[in-house]
């Protein structure tokens, strides 16, 4: 049964967005997958997401962590997710929710799930970026 929530995921790597992509499909989320900065903020003037899945290592000029406050102030609830364990302190200083790769797709259902009644609880309208309000959603 597919859920009324929607999941924007930012993966440049293929392999890893199409298996996040299955495990959402599985537990019936709606979804878009991307894999870069700027089709991350086409997606999110497209579409009012409630949470952002964002790799903090993304090709071109803008890195997750900047994305991440991009989706946060249009009100999204945000996973960053990343391999490279340098920046393991920094995420803890993000104030988001992240995973260190490589995970395991139980945890990252149950953070998503997670995610989701936070936000949920803010019942948050969210905007595009240029201010407007998306539509309110049908149930």
């Amino acid at each position: 049964m597919p859920r009324v929530c929607k999941i924007l995921l930012v993966e440049d790597y293929d392999e890893v967005r199409e298996m996040l992509s299955e495990a959402l499909d599985l537990e019936g989320f709606q979804f878009t997958a991307v894999a870069s900065a700027r089709e991350m903020h086409e997606a999110l003037d497209r579409e009012d997401y409630d949470i952002a899945v964002i790799d903090i290592s993304l090709p071109g000029g803008e890195d997750g962590f900047t994305l991440a406050e991009a989706a946060h102030d249009l009100g999204c609830g945000v996973i960053l997710i990343t391999g490279d364990h340098s920046h393991k302190e920094r995420l803890e200083q993000s104030g988001h929710h992240h995973l260190l790769k490589p995970f395991g797709v139980r945890d990252f259902l149950a953070l998503v799930s997670r995610v989701l009644a936070e936000i949920a609880s803010r019942c948050v309208r969210r905007k595009r970026r240029n201010g407007e309000f998306f539509p309110l959603r049908a149930g």
